[in-house]
């Protein structure tokens, strides 16, 4: 009889009484049972019925405006402008129908000042990159107007699909002057001034974006997302469950609209619902906004990096591993990159060869053990086992919340550690297979690759059609 795999990375196999103790000790804070991740299920999925009711919740549950799921037969051109971290995406997108998309895109990079500056300065460098991208695909001197969505990863307050305002700008950005203005018609402005051909139709978030672009490869898609540097997901809910708002529907409707959940907050008035440890408490505690997207912090590719720092630094406290001896590196915040625990993870080689560089090369040790690698490595995987079960969790609130695994549904999952994380997809999978036994075949999971900017151009797209 074959022994069952554990959930969790076996501890170090060589080490003193001591190490193993440490470890079982941390195993035991970080591993989550299935039925842990139910109830944080029920309490999100409670958060998420209170957001659509009312202006209570911690999670945003901003309605998209967008009122008609993709058909996938759609054809036509259309321009997705992409507004996220330090970078700026255009793409041309092409429909050619059946659920065939083809793109042409280009990146351009935005300056430190620009995201510390005016939204003046920050409209007029999106106008100039839209005009050197039309150039760019030989399509300078139109005729008939482009229609263009606009996508932001940011949290986006909207009264139609082309009226939204900024929320709060995340991330490094502080951008000035843009309280209460929409968004849509700054930019317009910008493309009139410039005498540039170009309609802004939509403005939607980055999440909903993922969910539009998937939508229109596979209709049955019921949510998008994202576990990057910060983490959220958007799905398509009833327009008649959302209360807060009388929306007045256009004739195409069909009874549908993406809502975007901002689940990076939840539980940011109730600490208590999130199954933290001292380490989370310590992240939140020392970050530049403490008390704010708490979940984010213990699943998100910005902090997993700086839990496992601190873990780390809590072990070297208590001379368990290093042999007592700091460096600079690991005494620095946010030094310790989730890339090295993706690429930690990955190592399986008898010495642990990829976590001795990592270690010794990039974090400065002069020398480490084999038990000094073993521990780090089974650390780096307790934090991403944990995060990918309560992103299962999260998950299964809105398939619940839906009632949507009966008939079987689709999930669009996006970012860089759930594409890059060794085992992140099936630890994701794993917990979801726990939550609901064999009946976890009713979901399919794909990937959506720069689904942000072309879910902004199927935006416009739908914008035009709703008229």
């Amino acid at each position: 009889m074959s022994q069952p795999r554990r959930s969790f990375s076996k501890g170090p196999m060589t080490g003193s009484d001591a190490q193993i103790e440490a470890i079982e000790e941390l195993r035991h804070h970080f591993k989550l049972s299935t039925d842990e991740l139910k109830k944080f299920r029920d309490d999100l999925r409670a958060e998420m019925e209170l957001g659509l009711k009312s202006d209570e919740s911690n999670m945003g549950m901003l309605p998209s405006w967008v009122f008609k799921h993709p058909t996938g037969q759609e054809t036509g051109e259309y321009i997705g402008l992409e507004l996220s971290g330090s970078n700026i995406r255009i793409y041309l997108v092409n429909l050619h129908g059946q659920g065939r998309i083809s793109t042409r895109q280009q990146k351009y990079v935005i300056a430190d000042h620009l995201k510390k500056g005016s939204i003046t300065h920050m409209m007029d460098f999106l106008v100039e990159c839209v005009d050197s991208f039309l150039s760019f695909v030989g399509k300078y001197d139109i005729k008939t107007p482009l229609a263009l969505g606009f996508v932001l990863s940011f949290p986006l307050e909207q009264s139609a699909i082309n009226k939204a305002v900024v929320i709060q700008w995340t991330k490094d950005f502080e951008v000035t002057g843009a309280d209460n203005k929409n968004i849509a018609e700054l930019l317009q402005i910008g493309f009139r001034r410039r005498h540039i051909n170009v309609n802004v139709e939509a403005v939607v978030n980055g999440a909903v974006g993922c969910l539009l672009a998937h939508s229109y490869r596979s209709l049955d898609t019921l949510m998008a997302c994202t576990i990057s540097t910060g983490t959220n997901a958007a799905y398509w809910e009833k327009v008649e469950n959302f209360e807060r708002v009388n929306f007045e529907l256009p004739a195409k409707a069909d009874g549908y609209t993406p809502i975007n959940t901002e689940w990076g907050a939840f539980a940011d008035s109730n600490l208590a619902l999130l199954p933290r440890t001292f380490y989370d408490n310590r992240v939140n505690r020392q970050s530049v906004n403490p008390g704010v997207h708490v979940f984010e912090k213990m699943v998100s590719g910005l902090y997993l990096g700086e839990i496992a720092r601190i873990i780390l630094v809590d072990f070297l406290d208590r001379r368990l591993i290093f042999d007592g001896q700091y460096t600079n590196e690991l005494n620095t915040p946010y030094r310790f990159e989730a890339s090295y625990m993706s690429a930690i993870g990955a190592d399986d080689t008898p010495d642990l060869e990829s976590t001795k560089h990592i270690l010794e090369s990039i974090m400065n040790f002069p020398s480490t053990t084999l038990s000094d690698r073993q521990i780090t490595r089974t650390i780096c995987e307790l934090v991403s086992q944990r995060a990918a079960r309560l992103v299962a969790a999260a998950m299964s609130a809105i398939i619940d919340k839906t009632n949507a695994l009966d008939q079987g549904l689709t999930i669009s999952m996006e970012g860089a550690v759930y594409e890059h994380f060794p085992n992140f997809p099936r630890r994701v999978n794993d917990a979801l297979k726990g939550i609901y036994g064999d009946r976890v075949d009713h979901i399919n999971v794909g990937i959506t690759r720069d689904g942000n900017g072309i879910g902004a151009a199927l935006a416009a797209m739908l914008a035009s059609t709703q008229k």
